[in-house]
């Protein structure tokens, strides 16, 4: 029966502790039936729900497991505890009395199971906010520990978090660009773009009314192309995400780098819908000397630092293509003449001749789009 149970509502299983809680509250849920039919044979079974049945409820809320896994997962153990039952019975009554104590039998099961389920959920309502809090300040403490480098073991805080720490992990650092009213938008949104790209559930640690924290993790490292893609149609919402780590020190590097990679964003104004780390990268290792970043700037645009915006982009993005018009063309969505115009004038505002410089110059360029606020 237990084995039925955690087949039919994986979430179940892969957590030692959480399956044996499953089977003490299978049993203790079927031993509470057969003990009233043996005391008052086919009379109704009193409504008194085992506590380990209320136990198992209780853990599932505080591990964020979907409520919905545990009854699927008791009527899938009803189901094969009822066809047990009947071939008990075949063994030990008359056959011409057969059908009459299969009805009988499989009337009071189901009626058991349907009494001690609404039961359960009833007292898991009432004790929800409690359990939630609960939950919540569980997986601050675990993840403030994780992310202090702090001596935690990998399976205690696996439990804690009901999160595998031990396969790939993208971090991501959300929020809404303005006012948004609606509440738990962000992590229902994690979780559709978590089952859109076939990943586990994903971990979401609101911090702010307005900001969470969020981890990804999959079997293999997660293309930054299919977040973008998906998170892309949320109005408002602006997403920085790290690199790919595993592990559970990938689990506290990528997370860093998305909070790297927001306040690159921030401090510059370009709340793009989604920001990569490997994007902002350099912009955020220069941060750490805001001054020494801003005179190699000056001195290496010289003129062209304050010129028209559109000829420090297109040479940017101009470097970063390895100086192929064509395709610098196609990314700003401009005629490939267009281009070879505003390149050859950004040049002549450079100090110095852009052969031999190409490293220093889009370098400069990079810093400046990031690491600085735009000109009003």
């Amino acid at each position: 029966m237990t084995a039925a149970a955690i087949a039919a509502a994986p979430r179940l299983a892969g957590d030692a502790a959480l399956e044996e809680s499953v089977r003490a509250s299978v049993r203790a849920m079927t031993v509470r039936w057969v003990e009233a039919q043996r005391r008052r044979p086919g009379h109704p079974v009193p409504v008194d729900v085992p506590p380990p049945a209320l136990d198992v409820a209780r853990d599932l809320v505080r591990h964020g497991v979907d409520f919905q896994q545990l009854l699927i997962g008791y009527r899938s153990a009803e189901n094969v505890g009822c066809r047990r039952w009947l071939i008990a019975a075949s063994e030990s009554v008359p056959a011409d009395m057969l059908a009459a104590i299969a009805e009988i039998g499989l009337r009071s099961i189901n009626d058991w199971v349907d009494a001690a389920l609404n039961s359960i959920v009833r007292q898991i309502d009432q004790e929800r906010d409690e359990l939630v809090g609960d939950m919540r300040a569980r997986r601050l403490e675990t993840i403030t520990l994780i992310l202090e480098g702090a001596p935690i073991r990998e399976e205690e805080a696996r439990d804690r978090l009901g999160y595998d720490l031990s396969g790939w992990h993208t971090g991501l650092v959300l929020w809404f660009g303005s006012p948004n009213d609606e509440q738990g938008l962000i992590e229902k949104t994690v979780r559709l773009l978590a089952l859109a790209v076939g990943l586990r559930p994903p971990l979401v640690l609101p911090v702010t009314a307005a900001t969470s924290w969020v981890w990804l993790t999959g079997d293999r490292p997660i293309e930054n192309d299919s977040l973008r893609s998906h998170l892309a149609d949320v109005p408002d919402l602006v997403t920085t995400a790290g690199t790919n780590k595993a592990g559970m020190a990938g689990f506290r590097r990528t997370h860093r780098e998305a909070v790297a990679a927001r306040r690159v964003v921030e401090r510059s104004q370009l709340l793009a819908p989604f920001t990569a780390y490997e994007e902002v990268r350099i912009a955020d290792l220069a941060s750490h000397d805001a001054e020494a970043a801003a005179d190699f700037i000056a001195e290496t645009l010289g003129q062209l630092l304050h010129a028209d915006p559109n000829l420090r982009e297109t040479l940017r993005v101009y470097l970063q293509e390895d100086g192929n018009a064509a395709r610098t063309a196609a990314r700003l969505f401009t005629h490939r003449n267009t281009i070879l115009n505003r390149v050859d004038r950004a040049q002549q505002l450079l100090p110095l001749p852009l052969s031999g410089r190409r490293l220093s110059v889009g370098l400069a360029l990079e810093l400046n789009r990031w690491a600085s606020r735009p000109p009003k």
